[in-house]
C-alpha cells in the first residue's frame, strides 16, 4: 500500500471516521484559481482526485464535461496539471493523498512510461483508468509501473461486475478499491445504496482491502450514509458545480476558493461515525 494512503487510513481509523475524497477538474476554471482550490481543499480533504481534462470523456456528466471546457479554454493540458499538481504538493501536508484521474486514451497518446514517471515527480499517490479494465493490454503496464514507484492503482468497480472481475481487479489494486454507485454518468442519478451494499459484501468475501464509493454523493446526508460502508467517500459533481458557481460570481482566486472550501468542510463532516 502506498505510503500516503497508509497514513490517511490510520488517521481515519483513529478518529473513528472514513476518508473524505474530493474530485475537482484540474485547471477549473484557471491554473491559479485551481492551484488555491487544492490548496484550500487540503486543509479538509484526506484525499484529493484531480480530474486532467478531456473532452471525450465517457463517464462524466455535463458538469463535469462543463469543467473540462472551462479548463481547456484556461490552457489545460496533462503536462500543465502535472506542473500544477507538483506545486500544490510543495504547499500542502504530505499527509494528503493526491489522486489524479484520467482516461486511458490519454495516458496512451502522452505515453504510460512518462505518465508514470511525471505523477511519481508531482507528488501523486495514486492513478484511477477510468476506462481501463482487466483484459486491457495497458492495464498490466500501468499497475507494474505504478507499483513500482509506490503509488495507487485505484480500480473501479461497477454495478455491472461479477465477483471474477472483483477478483481479477484485487490483483492489480493497491491501497483501495472504488465502488462506482450506479451504471452511468458521474453526478446523473443519486447514490445507489443498494448497489453499494451489494458490491462490497462481495469485495469482502476475497478482501479486506479499503472501499471507496463514489457516483451520486451531493449532500452531508449521502456521505452520511455512505460512510457506514465505506472506508473512503467520494464527492465530485456538487463541488465541481461550486467551483462554477464561485467563478460565475466573479470570485478572486483566495476567495474562489475559500467559496468552495466552506462548502466541502460542511460535506466532509459526515463521514464522523
Amino acid at each position: 500500500m502506498n505510503k500516503t494512503f497508509q497514513k490517511v487510513f490510520v488517521k481515519a481509523k483513529l478518529e473513528n471516521r472514513s476518508c473524505f475524497v474530493a474530485f475537482v477538474t484540474g485547471m477549473d476554471p484557471d491554473y491559479e484559481s485551481s492551484k488555491q482550490i487544492l490548496i484550500e481543499l487540503s486543509k479538509t480533504c484526506d484525499v484529493i482526485e484531480i480530474g486532467i481534462s478531456f473532452n471525450t470523456s465517457t463517464s462524466d456528466s455535463s458538469i463535469i464535461m462543463s469543467a473540462n471546457d472551462r479548463a481547456i479554454k484556461s490552457g489545460a493540458k496533462t503536462k500543465k496539471i502535472f506542473q500544477l499538481i507538483r506545486e500544490v504538493r510543495k504547499e500542502i501536508s504530505s499527509d494528503t493523498a493526491l489522486v489524479t484521474m484520467g482516461y486511458l486514451n490519454q495516458i496512451h497518446v502522452y505515453g504510460i512510461d512518462k505518465y508514470i514517471n511525471d505523477c511519481k515527480k508531482s507528488g501523486v499517490d495514486g492513478c484511477i483508468v477510468v476506462d481501463s479494465n482487466n483484459e486491457a493490454p495497458e492495464d498490466d503496464k500501468i499497475f507494474k509501473g505504478l507499483t513500482k514507484n509506490d503509488m495507487a492503482f485505484i480500480k473501479l468497480i461497477a454495478p455491472t461486475n461479477d465477483s471474477n472481475y472483483i477478483k481479477e481487479s484485487l490483483k492489480k489494486s493497491s491501497s483501495w478499491l472504488y465502488i462506482v454507485s450506479y451504471a452511468g454518468v458521474t453526478g446523473s442519478k443519486k447514490v445507489n445504496i443498494n448497489n453499494v451494499k451489494k458490491l462490497a459484501k462481495m469485495i469482502r468475501r476475497q478482501s479486506k482491502i479499503p472501499i471507496g464509493v463514489g457516483f451520486g454523493i451531493k449532500s452531508y446526508s449521502d456521505v452520511k450514509k455512505v460512510s457506514k460502508l465505506a472506508d473512503l467517500v467520494v464527492c465530485g459533481s456538487s463541488i465541481v458545480e461550486k467551483v462554477k458557481e464561485g467563478s460565475k460570481k466573479g470570485l478572486s482566486n483566495i476567495k474562489l476558493a475559500q467559496f468552495v472550501g466552506r462548502y466541502v468542510k460542511k460535506l466532509s463532516q459526515g463521514v464522523k461515525h
